[in-house]
């Protein structure tokens, strides 16, 4: 039987939105490790607010002897660091690192001689199999869907490892009361995969097939987790919920007839619901709902290869409202080939959706995305610090063609202010939070909002002269039409 610490490692910026989500990564792999009769610890740095030397310390304490951690891109220094402090500590633990960035750059998350291993792909099962060839097992040329550097300091990359074909079989997450109390929101994955192929995201290199879990086995860990950690919203953190519009329904259908009364969120494509969907959603207990638009023309559209019009995104936003959803809308400015009217377009979109909530992050080529691979072939990545790579930052490490990257930021927070600085935005927002019973995260998300909006406009003079929803350059005729 083997100790395992497993880490989400401090965060690299302040959150803008508010919320502590649970690392449902480290707690899958957690409840793999004890259902085979090993210990498994998880440390959140970011609910437990916990540093570098407080890690270091669990560590001295603990005496694991496996060192797990989780990364996206930006979290990586982070890791590297917590990796390095327990090399420190024992040079003989083995430290293994899993998550988005060790997924799609294995040879980067080890150029730190700190990490030993990198999985490459899901880890319930790889884990698993390490700890057999630490134990004295076989070798790691054994395990599929893992990099790690053999005698001559070269990175191996084992075969590849199949994904995860019934997640039903896989134990519901491993959750403590501690953590459960402090996270905004609880998380459930009932699907891994996307098959769509949008530029700016890793999915479209990897994680192409979609595998479902069945709606029963979903809800038993939803009756499970708010019997056991009382009431609090549900997130479903699936890349696409209504991937499979009858898994939303039969899923829906479930929780009507159990009448368990839950609140829970999701994000989807405008292009996978319709009325009847919307409303059954809402029935069910569905309180709010995440598009991903992404751009703010067509043209932006096709060359992201999101695959929906404009037209559906005024017909679905305007439907979830009407099924009484609140509506949130994720956009992106500053690709290469922006030019500002297509930021203009942007914001005019934004402004004309007129959803409770619209959030505008800046473009960034995050690791295993097509557009990081362009953008590299390019000669367009301004900065490989990985600490730099988040699209609240506030700045763009793009080359642009069309503009300066301080002319981007001020568009980006003229997006901001165009958008809310309406009295209808403002009330309708201020609903969305009262609906979802969402005050304590408005009001950790207001000060760090507040910091982003002066970050990415400082010296910025906003021009206010944006569309008025119901008024854009042939909104009406569109909307007739639909």
């Amino acid at each position: 039987m083997a100790r395992v610490l497993l880490v989400q490692p401090p965060p690299a910026t302040r959150n803008k939105g508010g919320s502590l989500a649970e690392p449902i990564g480290l707690e899958y792999v957690a409840a793999m490790l004890e259902a085979q009769g090993h210990q498994a610890e998880i440390l959140d740095a970011w609910i437990d607010g916990a540093s570098v030397e407080d890690i270091a310390a669990r560590v001295r304490k603990s005496k694991p002897d496996v060192f797990g951690l989780t990364a996206t891109s930006i979290l990586m220094p982070n890791a590297w660091k917590v990796a390095q402090a327990v090399k420190d500590i024992d040079p003989s633990i083995p430290v293994v690192a899993g998550g988005a960035h060790a997924i799609y750059e294995p040879e980067w998350t080890l150029s730190d001689p700190a990490i030993d291993v990198a999985i490459v792909g899901e880890g319930e099962d790889a884990i698993l199999e390490l700890l057999d060839v630490w134990g004295g097992s076989g070798s790691l040329d054994d395990v599929a869907g893992i990099a790690y550097r053999g005698t001559d300091g070269q990175v191996v990359r084992t075969k590849g490892r199949e994904y995860t074909q019934h997640l039903d079989r896989l134990p519901f997450p491993v959750r403590n009361q501690r953590h459960m109390e402090g996270y905004t929101l609880y998380e459930v994955v009932g699907k891994r995969g996307c098959p769509f192929k949008c530029t700016f995201c890793g999915a479209s290199a990897d994680h192409r097939k979609v595998r479902f879990r069945t709606p029963e086995n979903v809800l038993e860990e939803v009756t499970e987790l708010f019997g056991r950690y009382g009431k609090k919203k549900l997130y479903f953190n699936d890349d696409v919920f209504t991937i499979n519009k009858q898994w939303a329904h039969d899923f829906c259908d479930l929780l009507i007839r159990r009448d368990l009364r839950i609140e829970w969120e999701c994000q989807t494509r405008v292009d996978l619901v319709d009325s009847e969907l919307l409303k059954k959603m809402k029935a069910a207990g569905c309180e709010s709902v995440v598009f991903g638009i992404d751009g703010g023309n067509q043209k932006n559209f096709d060359l992201l290869k999101k695959a929906i019009t404009v037209e559906q995104a005024y017909v679905s936003v305007r439907r979830a409202r009407e099924a009484g959803l609140a509506v949130w809308c994720n956009f992106i400015m500053g690709y290469p080939w922006e030019t500002k009217r297509d930021l203009q377009d942007t914001i005019d979109l934004a402004r004309g959706l007129d959803p409770h909530f619209a959030r505008f992050f800046i473009a960034t080529p995050y690791p295993g995305s097509p557009l990081y691979q362009s953008s590299k072939e390019q000669d367009l990545i301004l900065s490989y610090d990985l600490a730099t790579y988040s699209q609240d930052s506030g700045e763009t490490i793009l080359k642009l063609e069309h503009m300066s990257s301080r002319e981007l930021s001020e568009y980006v927070w003229r997006a901001n202010l165009l958008f809310y600085l309406r009295p209808q935005a403002f009330m309708k927002a201020m609903s969305g939070y009262r609906r979802q019973g969402r005050w304590k995260a408005l009001a950790r998300a207001m000060p760090a909002f507040a910091e982003y909006v002066a970050r990415v406009g400082r010296k910025a003079s906003p021009v206010m002269s944006g569309a008025v929803p119901g008024n854009l350059p042939g909104e009406r005729d569109r909307r007739r039409a639909m």
